[in-house]
């Protein structure tokens, strides 16, 4: 716990760690190149908790296993800008950006999926999944949409999947405690985003600054 402590700190040094308070967002992000954002939900699995009413709490009826949840926002060059706090799995995306709102510039593109439905911050414009109506079908066009939408969020997915190459998160978790939990998943982005900001990965464009530290 000491060496994670010393890797945040450093990581908090070269200003690769995510945002934690989401209304900081909008002065961070006024100079970005494309001010277009992904927002997404990520689940790592955990032990079952010993107590009853905690199990409920952490368990998540979409991965069917009991977890933790963090958002997080990224752009189309996979940086992590933002990371929630970390929450029981049972909590639903939308309850969670509810109660850790986020501000972005104005006119922002935010990519959600239909886990945000009626998440949408101020001045931001959303693009978000048509939702099929029950009895009925989607239109040729709103299908169309759907697919095309789904093509460009991809990128999150990709961010997600970077966060977790360490085998801390995608093993299920066996530490205690909510602090260090939490801790893990934040030096985990951080270590995404060195990567990301590596010369040595094609992923930095629109002149991002670079650093010149490698890893692998």
């Amino acid at each position: 716990r000491v060496l994670l402590e010393v890797l945040n700190q450093a990581l908090k040094d070269l200003s690769l760690l995510p945002l934690r308070n989401g209304e900081d967002l909008r002065s961070l992000l006024q100079d970005h190149p494309t001010k277009v954002f992904n927002y997404d939900g990520t689940d790592r699995e955990i032990e079952r908790n010993t107590d009853q009413a905690a199990q409920g709490e952490e368990y998540s009826g979409k991965h069917k296993a009991h977890t933790v949840k963090n958002l997080t926002l990224s752009d189309d060059e996979q940086y992590i800008y933002y990371l929630s706090a970390t929450l029981p799995g049972s909590m639903h995306d939308k309850a969670i950006a509810d109660q850790y709102p986020i501000a972005l510039p104005e006119g922002s593109v935010l990519r959600q999926d239909l886990g945000f439905i009626g998440h949408q911050p101020q001045g931001c414009i959303i693009e978000q999944p048509y939702k099929k109506p029950k009895n009925k079908e989607l239109t040729f066009s709103q299908k169309l949409y759907n697919k095309l939408l789904a093509q460009l969020r991809i990128k999150i997915e990709h961010a997600n999947s970077g966060i977790k190459r360490l085998r801390i998160l995608k093993d299920t978790i066996r530490l205690k405690g909510a602090k260090i939990r939490d801790q893990i998943m934040e030096v985990a982005c951080g270590l995404h985003n060195l990567r990301v900001r590596s010369q040595q990965r094609a992923y930095a464009k629109n002149g991002h600054a670079q650093i010149s530290i490698f890893l692998e």
